[in-house]
């Protein structure tokens, strides 16, 4: 499947999940507030270290090494059973040291104790989370996007019919617990689709450990739980910042233009997962992986352009459909941050390089340099304009950041070469 046909089926199904978000967004804003809002945000940015430590950080690589192995059936088994094992041994792992540190960690997320049930039901469940990611990356690197875009469709119908039942009925904790329930759910539509395409079978559970390939996923591990660690932390952080110092409100307005934002720039960022990572693992030659590059940039930059505009232009009908009257304030913060969005994706086209040639060193250096500059600038600029000044510091960073890439990857920008691309 080429770019064009990839970004249209994801297009399709991102605009299906955007339709199921209007509705489960609106359901969640009128029965938790901006300040739920905020808190969901917490939850969400913890549940995504959970998850990246419970599946190993593993699978970027899973992905990059299926599609790199194309034509050796042999070792892309072999890929998927140490993936699935190793997901396995983590999710256990984690699941247990939830479960014993439950309270500490409702503390951390909600300030108090009254949701640390949810902690308990996330550390019980936290297995299926693991597989369901696992999964995704198998069919990502066997290139079978379709079945990836079904189970996509298939959460966000989920998605709304749990919000409708168990938001309605329980308010917060039930807003909570409709990521858990619905993971489960996917879980089912995961093994039909694992069975249907005979991408495992119990006999490669007896596949012997293969130390090279163990090594070449522990690289992509350190990057995932690299960039677990530091993004949703520097966001829990801004967050914190926001609600201490200025209002719970704001820090729920800033969460509500995030959920926009990534709404948004979905369809881009899916794309780069689900196409760029498996074709630029597959490239070898410098020519070719220079004239992949230069296509993204054609046609995935004017595409967020176009959705960045669009957004603010639109951002009081956005927010009167997807929240309520109480967050209109919220229309202050998005000039800069659909700016930011357009930096974002023009850096992450070619970030998506240190992935797919695992460069693990500057990657790793990378993510920690400009999660921190992005909390500083963060602090900084909230210290002179107040709350608002977060998507400043935003749209600094991620410029700052793509000055970076053009640096790092100059040789693919403005040089052609002919010679073999190798890892770092």
């Amino acid at each position: 499947m080429d770019l064009a046909k990839t970004s249209l089926w994801q297009g399709l199904a991102t605009v299906f999940k955007i339709m199921a978000g209007l509705v489960t967004t609106k359901i969640i804003a009128i029965y938790v507030g901006p300040v739920g809002i905020a808190l969901l945000g917490n939850f969400s940015n913890a549940t995504s270290i959970l998850l990246t430590f419970a599946n190993g950080g593993i699978t970027s690589g899973v992905t990059k090494y299926i599609a790199e192995y194309e034509t050796e059936h042999d070792r892309q088994q072999s890929v998927v059973a140490l993936a699935v094992k190793v997901n396995l041994v983590c999710s256990a792992i984690i699941g247990v040291l939830v479960l014993i540190f439950h309270t500490p960690i409702a503390m951390g997320i909600f300030r108090n104790t009254d949701y640390s049930s949810v902690i308990v039901i996330l550390g019980m469940t936290i297995v299926f989370y693991g597989l369901n990611t696992t999964i995704s990356a198998v069919l990502n690197g066997y290139r079978q996007i379709k079945y990836l875009i079904i189970t996509g469709m298939i959460a966000s119908a989920l998605s709304v019919v749990l919000a409708a039942v168990i938001t309605i009925q329980f308010g917060m904790f039930g807003a909570l617990i409709n990521s858990i329930i619905a993971q489960i759910c996917i879980f089912l539509v995961n093994i039909y689709f694992v069975r249907r395409l005979k991408l495992f079978e119990l006999e490669y559970f007896r596949i012997r450990l293969d130390r090279q390939l163990l090594w070449k996923l522990f690289k992509y591990a350190i990057m995932s739980l690299v960039t677990v660690m530091v993004m949703p932390t520097s966001m829990i952080i801004i967050r914190s910042h926001i609600y201490n110092s200025f209002s719970p409100n704001e820090a729920g307005f800033i969460q509500g233009v995030w959920v926009i934002s990534g709404a948004y720039l979905m369809v881009v960022t899916t794309t780069l997962s689900t196409y760029y990572l498996p074709t630029l693992s597959a490239i070898k030659e410098e020519q070719a992986l220079r004239a992949e590059i230069f296509k993204g940039y054609k046609f995935l930059l004017p595409l967020a352009a176009m959705g960045g505009i669009s957004v603010f232009l639109c951002r009081d009908f956005i927010i009167h459909v997807l929240y309520t009257p109480e967050f209109m304030p919220m229309r202050e913060y998005f000039a800069f941050q659909v700016v930011g969005d357009f930096f974002k994706i023009a850096s992450w086209i070619l970030a998506f390089i240190m992935l797919a040639k695992a460069m693990t060193r500057w990657f790793i250096i990378s993510e920690i340099i400009f999660a921190s500059s992005n909390v500083g600038l963060s602090f900084l600029f909230m210290h002179y304009f107040g709350s608002v000044g977060v998507t400043y510091a935003y749209a600094m960073n991620y410029f700052i950041y793509l000055l970076f890439m053009m640096w790092l990857f100059r040789r693919y920008l403005f040089i052609r070469k002919t010679t073999a691309t190798t890892e770092n």
